[in-house]
């Protein structure tokens, strides 16, 4: 049996067994809230009724008032509110010098309970039919959704099937003469080296053969099965039906079972005869990619060996690199930046868009989730942080900075030039030939189209197909490293290099063309861009004479939304952000319901917050300042016609769409409260960036500016030491500060050592590159129990959030609290101001894991 439900555009649908069993509680719990609110309007209308009663006493009114309280909240009520009454009624009755003003006291006191009480019960009604409202628009989570066909995702077919199916024409003798003669010659011309790559062919042999022996666990399968849950490659009704596939351990065994003999017959592993279907998806910036819909059994055995050869070729490729950085890390400082730095390029950024084995979150979607993000947000940091740095320790020289992404990266991938690859790496024949056959997709489109077998190009979202792009690029990071001592800070394929000496950069740029040229890929022109940041001490016209000398690529450099200035600060690019602004309008008009309104708003505010870039100590206040006149700026563009008030246009929407339902103006802290709370969930990023801005303007931070005092002061004491210390002793206590014949290192020799061994710029360096924390509001007692009640409702119904989320969560809910409990308070009554047994939680859990539908087209869109 299924239920029948009434949509807002008056269509019905038919919604599945749980889903009806969610809808009927959820109509429970709203009947509840009605009847609720009814009685408060029957009792509040009678009261003023009794109010304008002249027949009756003061007295007798408090006494009557007292009544409804019990009548409208029961024991608890009587509890709560009336603990004393009785009493306090009998003296007043019997003092004959009770003064009026004090039996009006009390009596205003119990009205304001009653009408706080009124407004609960209009406010919960109004938040249950808003819900109800956003069920309502909800499809089957468990029906296939057929994706409509727009004029973009056509043309991006047509662009993608010229690339895929057109095999790549290189010369693939040349490419084995590069990686003989060149890239892996290089390891040829040391003996350790060429052990410690000797030794990584040979493991991966070994590991090939192994892993078709291995017998799959059930533990190997669900991280295969969440790895491919937390990709983009599924839509909402495969992730849904695959989640519960993963909470059936009857279907783990099968899988582990299945995946065994899979492999135990690699050889003979084909695409399903059926070929697999393309189709094509949007995302929130409205770029439309490619996704192939497996079968769950081929999906998951894919991935389990994407997963396996990921964990294996991140591990040993670490391996490699710390042995061809053994040198540099030996000729510097353990407490150096210099040391710090070749450690985080080994541990953070080498490989690091491949799963690590032993991370909570693993598989190819690493790239499209938090940890990757984080990883960007830490880029971004470090490179503020070199430019800031050098900019203090070489004021007379200019700092280079080169930013690069790659045209079709995915598709243009060339299946010739992975398989000889791979041959060097030492990989098998038996899994080469499986490779081939993998990356031989046989794909279509349309239902009825006639299959067609890919000739290039990895399919998306898999992890097999990220490992491939993965190794061909570690090719070039290699190259690009050997030669020049640069390392190219790659996040899949958006490439950051940056280096003091100008013409080895030019170098890098020259080697990296080359490689691409080999490898049949090239740069994306509009996303590559580079810059020089001025010296201090060289006037801007000397510093323009040097750019147009450059061969580097010509356009600004950018971060998400900011664009790198010559001065060394990233600037946001208003212009850059028109685009979305006039998009999140269009959506935000075509939005159905209250809560997808505010969840396309939540989702945008995320988005722009995300590629201005997180506050770090190294931005200092100038960065959050940007940021808060930027969204001052996007909402007075948004919301132009309220003056940039989001607000006002939401609650707007809310009495058109639900007229009547609300005595007075709606209350602007229900807006922003908690939706675990009975509030609507909106977002304050003012709380957010006043956060970030009240711990900078507070916290002393020391910067690099303030090194090189130090530094003169410290040498002032080793010059002191060293003229007051006997000649025969200064060996034994200033021996790293002299010459071979005994005199003192001049002040500019000692601080050459300042990436390389002063430990005090260390220091600096690791704070500068530490995520703004945010300052939490003066705590009172007061503020403390509000706080309390609020986080104790939110524990019940927290989720699942890694940690730094849950700080940035609770500093957020501190502030909310702060600036919007006594509006709560007074309006209400207390904080919790919705019964917690007539929440509807399985709902609000289901609208936190849903996501927005951004395929979804409405007349008016384009």
């Amino acid at each position: 049996m299924s239920l029948i439900i009434q949509s807002k555009n008056g269509k019905s649908a038919s919604i599945p067994p749980d889903r009806e069993a969610l809808s009927l509680m959820t109509k429970l719990k709203l009947d509840r809230f009605k009847l609720q609110k009814l009685k408060f309007e029957e009792e509040y209308n009678r009261i003023i009724t009794q109010k304008h009663d002249s027949t009756l006493t003061l007295l007798d009114k408090v006494r009557m008032l007292g009544e409804s309280i019990k009548t409208l909240f029961g024991e608890e009520g009587k509890e709560r509110y009336l603990i004393n009454f009785d009493s306090l009624l009998s003296v007043s009755k019997a003092n004959t010098s009770t003064s009026n003003n004090l039996l009006e006291n009390f009596y205003h006191q119990l009205m304001r309970i009653i009408s706080c009480g009124k407004k609960r019960s209009e406010y919960n009604y109004l938040f249950g039919l808003i819900m109800s409202q956003w069920l309502s628009e909800q499809k089957d989570e468990f029906a296939s959704v057929e994706v409509n066909t727009t004029n973009e995702s056509l043309l991006t077919n047509e662009q993608l099937q010229k690339i895929i199916f057109d095999r790549s024409q290189l010369n693939l003798d040349q490419w084995r003469n590069f990686l003989q003669t060149k890239l892996f010659a290089f390891f040829e011309n040391d003996s350790k080296l060429k052990t410690a790559f000797d030794e990584f062919k040979l493991v991966t042999e070994n590991y090939g053969k192994t892993l078709l022996t291995q017998k799959v666990s059930s533990t190997a399968v669900r991280r295969a099965i969440d790895s491919h849950i937390n990709s983009s490659a599924l839509d909402t009704y495969r992730k849904r039906l695959l989640i519960k596939m993963r909470s059936d351990e009857n279907a783990i065994n099968e899988f582990a079972s299945s995946l065994t003999l899979m492999i135990s017959d690699l050889k003979d592993w084909k695409w399903p005869v059926e070929g697999v279907r393309g189709i094509f998806r949007r995302n929130l910036v409205g770029k439309y990619r490619c996704y192939y819909e497996e079968d769950f059994l081929t999906a998951i055995f894919l991935e389990h060996l994407g997963l396996q050869w990921s964990y294996h070729f991140k591990r040993e490729l670490k391996t490699l690199f710390a042995a061809l950085t053994k040198k540099s890390r030996n000729n510097c400082s353990s407490k150096s930046i210099q040391y710090k730095r070749l450690i985080m390029q080994e541990e953070e950024y080498w490989m690091a868009s491949l799963p690590d084995e032993f991370d909570a979150k693993t598989g190819a979607a690493a790239y499209e989730n938090k940890d990757e993000r984080d990883l960007k947000s830490k880029l971004f940091f470090l490179i503020n942080t070199e430019i800031q740095l050098h900019q203090v320790l070489h004021p007379d020289a200019s700092f280079t900075v080169v930013s690069a992404d790659l045209e079709w990266f995915g598709p243009s991938v060339s299946h010739e030039i992975v398989q000889i690859f791979l041959q060097y790496c030492g990989m098998s024949q038996i899994w080469l030939d499986f490779f081939d056959r993998f990356l031989k997709q046989p794909v279509y489109y349309k239902p009825g189209e006639a299959i067609r077998q890919r000739q290039r190009g990895v399919p998306i979202s898999h992890a097999l197909s990220h490992l491939f792009s993965e190794l061909l690029l570690f090719g070039l990071d290699l190259y690009i490293y050997q030669n020049t001592e640069i390392f190219n800070y790659r996040l899949h394929d958006d490439f950051w290099l940056f280096h003091s000496q100008f013409t080895k950069m030019e170098q890098a740029w020259i080697l990296m063309n080359e490689y691409l040229q080999l490898t049949g890929l090239k740069f994306n022109e509009e996303k590559c861009g580079s810059i020089q940041i001025h010296p201090f001490n060289v006037t801007t016209s000397h510093q323009s004479d040097l750019s147009t000398k450059a061969i580097l690529p010509q356009k600004d450099v950018k971060w998400g939304l900011l664009t790198l200035q010559s001065s060394g600060r990233f600037v946001i690019d208003r212009q850059a952000l028109i685009p979305f602004l006039d998009k999140m309008k269009v959506r935000l008009t075509k939005a159905s319901t209250i809560f997808e309104w505010i969840e396309i708003y939540n989702q945008y505010i995320a988005f722009f917050m995300r590629n201005f870039g997180k506050c770090a100590n190294i931005l200092g206040t100038y960065h959050v300042e940007q940021m808060i006149e930027t969204f001052q700026f996007l909402h007075g563009y948004v919301f132009a016609e309220t003056k940039g008030n989001a607000l006002t246009v939401l609650t707007s929407r809310i009495l058109q769409q639900f007229p009547a339902h609300l005595t007075e103006e709606i209350c602007e802290a229900w807006c922003y409260w908690p939706l675990t709370q009975g509030g609507l969930g909106l977002k304050n990023i003012y709380l957010t960036l006043n956060g970030y801005q009240q711990w900078l303007l507070t916290e002393k931070i020391t910067t690099f500016n303030h090194l090189p005092a130090r530094d003169v002061e410290d040498y002032a004491h080793i010059v002191e030491k060293y003229n007051q210390t006997k000649k025969g002793d200064r060996r034994k206590y200033l021996k790293e500060y002299l010459h071979d014949d005994g005199t003192l290192i001049s002040f500019d020799e000692y601080i050459k050592d300042r990436e390389t061994i002063f430990s005090h710029w260390t220091d600096v360096y690791k704070n500068m590159l530490t995520i703004t924390p945010t300052s939490l509001p003066q705590m009172t007692n007061h503020l403390k129990d509000r706080i309390d009640i609020v986080q104790n409702e939110e524990t019940d119904m927290s989720f699942h959030q890694p940690r730094r989320q849950k700080s940035d969560s609770n500093s957020y809910i501190e502030w909310l609290i702060c600036y919007y409990g006594e509006q709560i308070e007074s309006t209400f009554n207390k904080l919790n101001f919705i019964d917690s047994d007539n929440l509807p939680t399985g709902l609000i859990m289901l609208m936190k894991t849903s996501k927005i539908d951004w395929n979804k087209e409405k007349k008016g869109d384009h």
